[in-house]
């Protein structure tokens, strides 16, 4: 008869990552006199930080300073003395003036407290102060809770005598208008390599946008305009989305009333809106829809898709989206390029600085071809950003969608004169938005460190009724946060080795810089009274672990139906590809099992557990390396009353021997299932789960494998066959410790 236990636990060879046990008993002389000393120090991101917390009794670090008191800090917004920014820009000095836009002009300052180099916006005075608390606060509600490598990112903020200050990132390279078109004749161009590396980089922030948080953000109604003078350039040239000055939230397929707009055309080709929906923006990127003449328009992802056309046409050209130097006929860039197209000639529009032999011409066509599919004149016939992504990425497979002929189409703007105002590119715009909260106060949510005292108290002090799961290394507690957030506490054990500890820490600033709407959010963290807690938000819901399992030992009926299982891989390849790609640091996260995916009450999953993430820094072309070598855990499914207790060898077993897909499928489904999904699922788990990594596809090909690629999938299937011997050499050392388990005879 076979015992059953809860937990088993397997000694494997350590390195200088692994965990090691406390040097000195917790209850020595010596330990008692250190009560308060700080626990860790390490590296995070680029420049050198020191992050430490509070230890509790009994822990000493060594490599920790005597009498240093700074607790742990989460690599969020946070608010500035106004002073320090004062002495930061020289006084907001004429001489380190970056430049103005969306309310404000912005500066260069360096941090007298580390010398770290940022931008400050000065809020600008002329707008009138009720208008100033709800641009401001409306900004920073949205700008504090987005983490992408593609977005430029709050620092923090100040307030004081009624002025408002916002503190970036300082982008060195400032915009891509000024890169591309500011140069004059005799300067060099940016390379092909570097334009196609910033389109991309401004498709992924506006997927990220659009798709990837919990709330759908229209650029349009933060930004105005996906503009290049609002596509900021780091160091290493890459594309980072910019300018905030409007925010709006929109649910997932909201169905609001459009608001109103009026439009009107004045003198000699001077063009002027006034527009009380507060969707003002820049003639040239505005879509048609919003230019209609007493018509009802509102902002949609299909706007921002537009504006990005645009964008993408710029870098292919070099040219502006309108420039008054050129005739007529070629004054607006979006009309030329599309004559072009109608006359097989689409090439023509690259840019002529660009020397010879010094990009690709199938490139140059396929960005111009992208171009104009974003910038169709019906929003509707424009593609995502998602499949924007997928061809500027090259997993998308075939043929790009053929183009209408634009002959049949109407042009961009119809000018009636010969004139032209300098007015042209300007639409003036006045916002009504209001819900913002008072400038002294707004609403910010993001993670912040919470009281000891109101943790206990949501927890009724930590009792067994508020417990809800056992976590890494630690146990995890229900309650109510504020009277509105439903957060799960996680409680580590307080004895735990100074190395989980360390973890501890990583976790908390490594979560606190992630937004994904499939990831588990970070809502807070607690040191006090010698506690490690960390705050999530709660989902009432399952491990999705418990939905497909639990039938094995209990009399459980609840099935988790076909569509949803499907959507729970798409959503997880979604956050796999944000924190393989899409965030600053690549993250490796070395614990993806069915029992780390939480799933809602609507069957939505997030992905949590990242106390064993690794955190990979890039450099300024995206690359990556390593400051510690990748470990994990063991996380091969098996399943020890079977016969053949691995998953992975019983599938390839199954594929290898002819038969059919169907036999695979959980039986309790009774048939309800899609068998195109399933075979899809199938043949992308043998590809995802090749011994040699180089085989496997990245996270964004599963996405676009997911979504249908065949094509992809027929490609990737297609490589060479791995037979079930060389996959059992490969494997030895897990399949040895399998029978080991098996031997011992416990499950």
């Amino acid at each position: 008869m076979y015992a059953q236990l809860s937990r088993l636990c397997f000694t494997l060879p350590s390195d200088a990552e692994e965990i090691l046990p406390p040097e000195v008993h917790p209850k020595s002389p010596e330990t008692r006199r250190h009560v308060r000393r700080p626990l860790v120090r390490f590296r995070s991101g680029r420049r050198r930080q020191k992050q430490v917390f509070y230890d509790i009794p009994g822990v000493i670090d060594s490599t920790a300073a005597a009498g240093e008191r700074e607790k742990v800090t989460c690599d969020c917004p946070k608010i500035f003395t106004y002073n320090e920014l004062y002495v930061a820009s020289n006084g907001f000095s004429e001489s380190e003036l970056l430049g103005g836009g969306g309310f404000g002009r912005v500066y260069r300052a360096v941090l007298p407290s580390d010398g770290t180099v940022v931008a400050v916006k000065r809020v600008a005075s002329k707008v009138n102060e009720e208008q100033i608390k709800k641009t401001f606060a409306a900004e920073l509600s949205a700008v504090a809770q987005l983490r992408h490598r593609n977005l430029v990112r709050l620092r923090g903020w100040c307030v004081h005598d009624r002025q408002l200050l916002l503190v970036y990132d300082f982008m060195p390279n400032r915009s891509l208008d000024r890169c591309l078109f500011k140069g004059g004749s005799s300067a060099s161009p940016p390379p092909w390599e570097t334009r196609r590396r910033v389109v991309t980089g401004l498709a992924a922030a506006l997927f990220y946008l659009h798709d990837q948080l919990e709330a759908q953000i229209i650029h349009r109604l933060i930004h105005r305009d996906v503009k290049t003078s609002n596509v900021m350039l780091d160091s290493g040239f890459n594309a980072r989305l910019g300018d905030f000055g409007l925010a709006r939230w929109l649910e997932h397929d909201d169905d609001t009333e459009p608001p109103k707009k009026s439009y009107s055309v004045k003198g000699d080709r001077q063009f002027c809106a006034t527009n009380t929906s507060g969707i003002g923006g820049t003639i040239g990127y505005l879509p048609p829809e919003s230019l209609q003449r007493n018509g009802a328009t509102t902002a949609t992802a299909k706007t921002d898709v537009f504006g990005f056309g645009i964008v993408a046409l710029e870098v292919a050209s070099g040219r502006r989206a309108v420039d008054l130097s050129y005739p007529e006929e070629q004054l607006f860039l979006l009309d030329w390029v599309r004559s072009l197209s109608d006359d097989g000639t689409v090439l023509n529009a690259g840019d002529g600085r660009l020397p010879d032999n010094s990009y690709d011409l199938t490139e140059m066509q396929q960005l111009l071809h992208v171009g104009l599919l974003c910038t169709l004149h019906d929003p509707q016939s424009r593609p995502t950003m998602k499949w924007v992504m997928e061809v500027l990425s090259g997993s998308l497979i075939g043929q790009l969608p053929s183009l209408p002929s634009f002959k049949a189409q109407p042009l961009y703007i119809t000018l009636s004169t010969t004139t032209v105002s300098a007015n042209i590119n300007t639409l003036i715009f006045n916002t009504t938005e209001s819900g913002y909260g008072s400038i002294d106060h707004p609403v910010i949510d993001t993670p912040q460190e919470i009281p000891y005292a109101e943790i206990f108290a949501i927890t009724d002090g930590f009792s067994e009724s508020r417990m809800v799961a056992e976590m890494d290394f630690g146990t995890g507690y229900c309650g109510l946060l504020r009277n509105r957030y439903h957060v799960l506490v996680k409680r580590l054990d307080l004895k735990t080795s100074t190395a989980l500890r360390s973890r501890f820490v990583m976790e908390l600033l490594n979560l606190g810089r992630l937004r994904h709407r499939h990831l588990v959010q970070l809502r807070g963290w607690c040191t006090e009274q010698g506690e490690m807690l960390v705050v999530y938000d709660y989902l009432p819901g399952n491990l999705l672990s418990s939905l497909l399992f639990s039938h094995h030992h209990t009399q459980q009926r609840i099935v988790l139906p076909w569509h949803h299982r499907y959507n729970i891989v798409k959503s997880l390849a979604s956050a796999m590809l944000y924190l393989h790609e899409e965030w600053d640091e690549q993250v490796i996260h070395r614990n993806i099992t069915s029992s780390a995916i939480v799933l809602d009450l609507d069957m939505n999953p997030r992905l949590a557990r990242f106390a064993l993430a690794e955190f990979l820094t890039r450099n300024d072309t995206s690359h990556h390396h390593r400051q510690s070598p990748v470990q994990g855990i063991f996380g091969m499914a098996v399943d020890f009353p079977l016969s053949e207790v691995l998953l992975v060898n019983r599938v390839h077993r199954l594929v290898a021997t002819g038969t059919p897909v169907m036999d695979v499928v959980d039986s309790r489904l009774d048939g309800e299932f899609n068998c195109q999904e399933l075979v899809r699922l199938v043949k992308l788990g043998i590809v995802c789960t090749r011994s040699d990594p180089e085989q496997r596809p990245s996270a964004r090909q599963i996405i676009s494998i997911l979504d249908g690629n065949d094509e992809f999938l027929k490609y990737e299937t297609s490589c060479r066959l791995e037979g079930k011997e060389e996959w059992e050499e490969k494997n030895a050392c897990y399949l040895s410790l399998i029978n080991r388990i098996q031997a011992l005879g416990i499950y």
